[in-house]
């Protein structure tokens, strides 16, 4: 009987333990295409992975749940993304769901030096002058090492502890931006020829 009423003391003890821990958001659903992975680096106030993108055939999302210390302002992030795809990166897109960007921090691509990120709201796209085929890092990484460095920072706004907030990561296809530009060209040339034929008939 004794040692029964250890043990269930002991139980009570280490749950009221690991509740106490749960201080951090916490990442509860991450999908991506096969083959990609990642390791979460999150600490109370602070969103941060390494992201392993082994294709870039579809977008990778991020699910987070709020704790208890995440509450009183914006949650800092960053992100170490591992291109080993083999194919190059020219922009790379990021979009908050119940969440926004409150600042649009550093982007450091160490092999290719250049890259830029802007955005607003829920919306950021990093941008590369040609196409990054190692890896970049989003925010402040390793702490400072690499001058300039700053975190972004994600406005939770409203939400309290157990609400969840998304973060879609994904390569825009470039095929998409070709047919747009495909389309515009071809309504030009319609116009252009539509145009010159009322000039001839009269």
């Amino acid at each position: 009987m004794k040692l029964r009423k250890l043990f269930c003391i002991a139980s009570v003890a280490l749950a009221a333990l690991a509740s106490s821990q749960a201080s951090a958001v916490v990442v509860t659903g991450f999908s991506s295409a096969a083959g990609n992975t990642h390791d979460d680096y999150s600490a109370a106030g602070l969103v941060s992975f390494d992201l392993n993108l082994e294709s870039l055939s579809a977008a990778t999302t991020f699910d987070f749940t709020i704790e208890s210390k995440d509450l009183g302002g914006p949650l800092l992030f960053n992100a170490l993304v591992k291109n080993l795809s083999g194919s190059g990166i020219s922009r790379f897109a990021l979009t908050l769901t119940n969440a926004t960007f409150d600042f649009i921090g550093s982007v450091n691509a160490p092999f290719l030096p250049g890259a830029s990120a802007s955005g607003s709201g829920s919306r950021a796209t990093i941008s590369f002058p040609t196409p990054d085929n190692f890896g970049f890092e989003i925010g402040d990484v390793l702490l400072d090492v690499v001058p300039g460095g700053q975190d972004w920072r994600i406005n939770i706004g409203s939400l309290g502890v157990g609400d969840s907030f998304s973060l879609r990561m994904e390569v825009p296809e470039p095929g998409s931006l070709a047919l747009l530009i495909g389309a515009l060209a071809a309504a030009g040339f319609v116009n252009r020829r539509a145009s010159n034929r009322r000039r001839h008939a009269v």
